[in-house]
């Protein structure tokens, strides 16, 4: 299994790539290495047009026969880390992508074609604070999986 995790846009700033950069570089060579796909951002002022445009993109790139796809969202499913590692070993038979989308959010079509729509948090974060928190989970599920003591609990 490989975990992607798919992005629009660049990160906002050094600090946002150092650290997800630093749960890619833990996460190789393992059985469940980690990868950053960055899409490109619609620049379109229409708001459904745009949406339309960054589903066509990632649907291209991450096709569902392809990928179980994890969305990003604020009206998710909360789950805690244990849990979520459980649900990532059960799809261990194929490459999961987690979605965080655009300043725009995420196409409706695109939410409903998710196999699971996983909120990070009641709270809003910022995409690049939703990238590196999305990234140590990530991480953390699979040292859960791994049985490993960096998720003490």
């Amino acid at each position: 299994m490989k975990l992607f995790l798919a992005v629009f846009g660049k990160a906002g700033s050094p600090f946002v790539s150092d650290e997800v950069a630093r749960y890619v570089k833990r996460l190789k060579g393992s059985a469940s290495p980690l990868e950053i796909v960055e899409l490109k951002e619609s620049k379109r002022d229409d708001k459904l047009k745009a949406l339309a445009e960054e589903a066509e993109l990632f649907e291209k790139r991450f096709p569902k026969k392809d990928f179980v796809r994890v969305i990003l969202s604020e009206e998710g499913k909360l789950m805690a880390t244990v849990p979520l590692a459980r649900w990532i070993e059960q799809k261990s038979a194929s490459n999961i992508v987690f979605l965080i989308g655009s300043a725009y959010g995420i196409d409706e079509k695109l939410k409903a074609s998710a196999h699971l729509l996983l909120s990070l948090s009641p709270l809003t974060f910022t995409h690049d604070h939703a990238r590196v928190i999305a990234a140590e989970q990530l991480y953390r599920c699979v040292m859960v999986l791994a049985g490993h003591p960096y998720h003490h609990v």
